[in-house]
C-alpha cells in the first residue's frame, strides 16, 4: 500500500511540473516574461504557489526550464536538417534553406494549434536578459554557425557579412511571420483572410521562394 501511494505521488508531481511548464511557455508567450505573474502561471496549471516553488524554486529557473523545454526539441530537429545537408555531397541553396525554414514551421505548433514556442522567443528576443542569453547561447550558438557555414558553400559569391546578415534577414522573417498567423495573438490588418488558411507546406515553399532571391542577388 505504501509502495503504491509513493509511486502515485510521483506521478502527481510528475503532472504538477509538467502542468506547470506548459501553462508558463502560453502565460510567458502571452504576457512577457517580466509582466506574467507566478499566480498567472499556477491559475493556468491548476496548481499552487507552492507547487513552483517546489518544482522550481524561483521564477527565473522556471523561465530557464520552460524555454529549455520549449526550445530543445525544436532546435535538435533543426540541427539534424542542417547536419544532413552538411553530409550532402551537393547541397542547393535551397536544400539548405529548407533545412532552416522547414522544421520551424512544421514543429513549432503547439497544443492549442497556435505558435506560443515562436512568440515566446520573440518576447525574450525584445526584451533581453543575461539569463535568457545565456539560455539562448546554448540553444542557438552550434545552430547558427553551422547554418551560416552551410550558406556559404552554396553562396560563395557573398561575403561573410553579407551571408551573416542575409541569414538574420531569414530568421527574422520566419519568426514575425509565424507569430502574425498564430490564431492566439492579435489580427494583424491585411491578413484576416489568410490567418487561419495557409498551410505549412504553402508557407514553406513561400519563404524559401523569398528568401531564395534574397541570397541570390549580389550586392556590391
Amino acid at each position: 500500500m505504501e509502495a503504491a501511494e509513493e509511486k502515485t505521488g510521483r506521478h502527481d508531481d510528475r503532472d504538477t511540473r509538467s502542468a506547470l511548464l506548459r501553462a508558463a511557455t502560453f502565460v510567458f508567450a502571452d504576457r512577457g516574461f517580466d509582466a506574467a505573474t507566478l499566480r498567472e502561471v499556477t491559475k493556468v496549471a491548476g496548481a499552487n504557489i507552492a507547487a513552483v516553488n517546489y518544482h522550481f524554486r524561483s521564477k527565473d529557473e522556471l523561465l530557464r526550464l520552460t524555454l529549455e523545454q520549449c526550445l530543445g526539441p525544436l532546435n535538435a530537429a533543426r540541427l539534424w536538417a542542417m547536419k544532413a545537408c552538411e553530409k550532402d555531397p551537393q547541397p542547393t541553396l535551397r536544400t539548405v534553406l529548407r533545412a532552416i525554414v522547414g522544421p520551424l514551421v512544421e514543429l513549432s505548433l503547439d497544443e492549442r494549434g497556435g505558435r506560443a514556442a515562436i512568440r515566446l522567443m520573440l518576447q525574450t528576443k525584445a526584451l533581453p536578459r543575461s539569463l535568457t542569453n545565456e539560455i539562448f547561447a546554448e540553444q542557438f550558438d552550434e545552430l547558427h554557425r553551422l547554418s551560416r557555414q552551410m550558406l556559404r558553400q552554396v553562396t560563395p559569391h557573398l561575403s561573410e557579412v553579407q551571408i551573416a546578415l542575409r541569414y538574420e534577414y531569414i530568421r527574422g522573417a520566419i519568426l514575425h511571420i509565424l507569430a502574425d498567423l498564430d490564431p492566439n495573438a492579435r489580427r494583424i490588418p491585411g491578413l484576416e483572410d489568410i490567418q487561419d488558411h495557409v498551410s505549412d507546406s504553402a508557407l514553406i515553399d513561400d519563404i524559401i521562394s523569398f528568401c531564395e532571391t534574397g541570397f541570390s542577388s549580389r550586392s556590391d
